[in-house]
C-alpha cells in the first residue's frame, strides 16, 4: 500500500540524497512538446492514444505515462537506448533512469532543463489496444481510471470472470478468454450485446449502460463497497452542481495531483498542440487556436503570446506563415530506404501495426483497402490512378516518404475567373490569373504536399529539399509561405493599453482556477468561447457582445450555476471589469488577425486561411465568420 506522502507527491522515483524529489508536476500544455522530445530521443512514436492516465488530460500530472508496444521495442532495448544517451551526456544514471516493472526517465520539460524535469513512465504492452484502454477511463469523469477498472472487475466477478491489465480471464481456469484483449468484445460480455468500448469509457458511462439491467445491483455491489471504503460518492448521486461532486473532485485533486499551488506556472509555449503538417508546413490546422481565443484559453499571458506570434510571423512571413489546406484523403508515397522500391499508401497503412501497410503495387494497395470496412471501390481506383503519376514524380535516387492531401482528381471548373474545388469541407476559389491558378488550370490532379519522413516510424519533418519530376497533368503544391505582414501598430498599442489597465490586469485573477473551483464554475472561460461561437453562428456579428452574454448563459447552465457566476462577477467588483476587458481584448485581437489575414490574402488569394507557426506559439488566421457561415449553409441547406 502506498503511503499518503507517496500519493501526494505523484511521480517520485527520482530523489536527491536528502530524499527530495528531482522531478515536478507537468502542466497539460507542456505535455505535447515534451512527448515530441521523447519521440526524438527514443525513435518511438507516441500519438495521443498512447498517453495513459492523466497525461495530457488533467491540468497537471505528477508524471507522464506512455504506452510502448513490445513488438516495436522491448523494455531492455529501451533501457539500453536511454542509458546510451545518458552516457553520451555524462549524466549520473541513478538520477536519470530506473528500471523495474516499467522504465522511468527523468525528462526535461519540453526538452528544456530550465523548465524543470518530469518523471516519464514507459509502460510495455504485448497488446497495445487493450493496454491503452485499460489504463484510460478517467477523462471527463468525476472518477479516476482506476475506479473504472474496479467497477469492471466488480461486474466481471458476477459473471465468473476477472479483468486486469493483461485482459479478461476465467476465474475457474485462470486462462485468457477468447476476445479477452478486445475492448469491444469485453464490453459486450460485461454490459450486453450491442455495447462497445465507449460504454466502458468511465464509471458514469458504465452506470448508464447498466441502467435497465435487472442484475445491476449484484454486478456493482463490490464497487459500491469499494466507494464507501474510500469515502467516494456513489455515481447515481453525482451531478456537476452538487456539493458532493465538487468535494469528490477536490479530494481527487489533493490525493492524485498533490498539495501544489492551484494556480500553476504558465507554460512558455502553451499551445504546442498540433501535428507537424498542421502547424506551419502547409497542412490542415486542427486544434490550433484562433489568435483572439488566446485571451480566454490562457488568460492575460495569452494576450502577450498572441502579440508575440504576430510579431514573429511579421519578422519572417515566408518561414512562419503557410496556406492552410483542407484536402482528403491523405497520400503518402516514397521509396524504401533499403531498396528504393516505390511505395504508395494512406495514413492508416503507413502507421500499420501487425501487417505490412506499405503497398508496393496497386494490387497490394487494393488488398489492403479490401481488409477494411465499408465500400472501398472508389478509393482503390483513386490510388491505382495516382500510382504511375506519383512514381514518375519521385526521383529514383530519393529515399524516404513524402505526405500530402488530395485536392482534386480532375481540372477544377472555372467560375467567374476562379478555379473552384472542394476536397473536404472547405471550398477553394483560386484566381486563374495567379501563378497557382495557372498551374491548377494546366493540371488534372492536385495534391497539397506538406511533410516527409526518413523512414516509416520516424519523426515527421517539414517538406524540404525534395525536387519532384515534372509529370504532365500532376500538380504537387509545395508549402506556400506568406509574402509580407506589417502589423497594425495602432491596434497593438490599443491591445497593450487595455491589457495593462486595471481591468486588464484583473483578468489574471478572474480566471484563477482555485477561485473558479470554489464557486463551482470551473468552465467560465470555456463558456465565454462557446458563447462567442454561438454568436458567430446565429447573429454573425460581435455587436454588444458582453451585454448578450447573460441572456445566453441562462439558457446553458442551471439556475444555481448561473447564480454562482453572477455572484462571482459582482464580488469583487473588479471581476465584472475584468470580464469586460477580456471581451474587449478578444475583439481587438480578432481585428488584428483579420488585418494579418487581409495582407496575406492580397498576395495569395482564394484560400481558407493561413497558419502562423512561430517559436512563440501557433495560431490560425481564418475568417471565422465566413467559415462558420459556409459550414452552416452546408449543414442546413435552404428548402426547395
Amino acid at each position: 500500500m502506498k503511503s499518503l506522502r507517496t500519493l501526494l507527491e505523484g511521480g517520485n522515483v527520482f530523489k536527491d540524497a536528502d530524499g527530495q524529489p528531482l522531478t515536478v508536476r507537468i502542466n497539460q500544455s507542456d505535455v505535447p512538446a515534451t512527448v515530441a522530445w521523447i519521440e526524438q530521443l527514443t525513435g518511438l512514436q507516441f500519438p495521443r492514444d498512447r498517453w495513459l492516465g492523466s497525461t495530457g488530460k488533467a491540468a497537471t500530472s505528477g508524471d507522464m505515462d506512455l504506452a510502448v508496444d513490445t513488438s516495436e521495442m522491448t523494455k531492455d532495448q529501451l533501457a539500453a537506448k536511454l542509458m546510451q544517451w545518458i552516457a553520451s551526456h555524462k549524466l549520473p544514471p541513478a538520477e536519470w533512469i530506473k528500471k523495474g516493472g516499467e522504465v522511468h526517465l527523468r525528462t526535461p520539460i519540453q526538452g528544456r532543463p530550465e523548465l524543470g524535469y518530469v518523471q516519464t513512465d514507459f509502460m510495455f504492452f504485448p497488446n497495445l489496444d487493450w493496454g491503452t484502454f485499460f489504463y484510460s477511463g478517467g477523462e471527463g469523469s468525476a472518477y479516476k481510471g482506476m475506479n473504472r477498472n474496479v467497477l469492471m472487475s466488480s461486474i466481471a466477478k458476477q459473471l465468473g470472470l476477472k479483468v486486469g491489465a493483461n485482459g479478461m480471464f476465467s476465474r475457474a481456469t485462470n486462462q485468457l478468454v477468447d476476445g479477452g484483449m478486445d475492448p469491444d468484445h469485453v464490453a459486450q460480455v460485461l454490459l450486453g450485446r450491442g455495447r462497445t468500448k465507449n460504454d466502458l469509457k468511465n464509471v458514469e458511462s458504465i452506470f448508464a449502460a447498466l441502467a435497465r439491467d435487472q442484475d445491476k445491483e449484484a454486478k456493482v455491489k463490490d464497487f459500491r463497497d469499494y466507494l464507501n471504503k474510500e469515502g467516494l460518492q456513489q455515481p447515481d448521486a453525482v451531478t456537476e452542481d452538487t456539493d458532493t461532486y465538487f468535494l469528490a473532485r477536490l479530494r481527487d485533486r489533493i490525493v492524485n495531483q498533490g498539495m501544489q499551488p492551484l494556480v500553476e506556472r504558465e507554460s512558455a509555449n502553451p499551445y504546442v498542440i498540433y501535428e507537424a503538417e498542421e502547424a506551419g508546413v502547409g497542412g490542415r490546422a486542427k486544434g490550433i487556436e484562433h489568435l483572439e481565443d488566446y485571451v480566454f484559453r490562457n488568460g492575460l499571458p495569452g494576450v502577450t503570446q498572441a502579440l508575440q506570434i504576430v510579431a514573429a510571423a511579421a519578422d519572417a512571413p515566408a518561414k512562419t506563415t503557410t496556406v492552410k489546406w483542407d484536402g482528403k484523403p491523405a497520400v503518402i508515397f516514397g521509396r524504401k530506404p533499403e531498396t528504393g522500391e516505390f511505395v504508395l499508401t494512406d495514413g492508416s497503412g503507413f502507421e500499420a501495426k501487425g501487417y505490412d501497410g506499405l503497398a508496393t503495387s496497386p494490387r497490394m494497395m487494393a488488398d489492403i483497402q479490401g481488409t477494411r470496412s465499408g465500400s472501398r471501390g472508389e478509393l482503390i481506383q483513386l490510388y491505382a490512378t495516382l500510382w504511375p503519376k506519383l512514381e514518375a514524380a519521385l526521383p529514383t535516387n530519393f529515399r524516404g516518404y513524402v505526405k500530402g492531401d488530395l485536392l482534386y482528381m480532375s481540372t477544377p471548373p472555372l467560375e467567374a475567373g476562379n478555379y473552384v474545388f472542394k476536397p473536404n469541407t472547405v471550398q477553394y476559389r483560386i484566381p486563374a490569373k495567379t501563378t497557382l491558378g495557372q498551374r491548377i488550370g494546366a493540371s488534372d490532379t492536385g495534391i497539397a504536399m506538406h511533410s516527409m519522413y526518413a523512414d516509416a516510424g520516424d519523426a515527421r519533418q517539414p517538406l524540404s529539399g525534395v525536387r519532384f519530376n515534372d509529370v504532365p497533368g500532376l500538380l504537387l503544391i509545395e508549402p506556400i509561405g506568406g509574402k509580407e505582414i506589417v502589423p497594425d501598430a495602432a491596434l497593438i498599442k490599443q491591445i497593450k493599453s487595455v491589457a495593462n489597465s486595471g481591468d486588464g490586469r484583473a483578468i489574471a485573477t478572474l480566471f484563477n482556477p482555485a477561485e473558479l473551483r470554489a464557486q463551482q464554475i470551473t468552465d467560465l472561460a470555456k463558456l465565454c468561447v462557446d458563447y462567442i461561437n454561438y454568436r458567430i453562428k446565429t447573429s454573425g456579428d460581435f455587436d454588444n457582445l458582453l451585454p448578450g452574454f447573460g441572456d445566453w448563459l441562462q439558457t446553458k447552465v442551471t439556475p444555481k450555476k448561473f447564480g454562482n457566476i453572477v455572484e462571482y462577477l459582482n464580488s469583487p467588483a473588479s471581476n465584472a471589469g475584468a470580464l469586460a476587458a477580456a471581451f474587449t481584448l478578444f475583439l481587438l485581437l480578432h481585428d488584428l488577425k483579420l488585418d494579418v489575414l487581409r495582407q496575406l490574402d492580397l498576395k495569395d488569394p482564394g484560400h481558407e486561411g493561413w497558419v502562423m507557426a512561430t517559436d512563440a506559439g501557433y495560431a490560425k488566421a481564418v475568417n471565422r465568420f465566413d467559415f462558420t457561415a459556409r459550414n452552416a449553409a452546408q449543414n442546413n441547406p435552404p428548402a426547395g
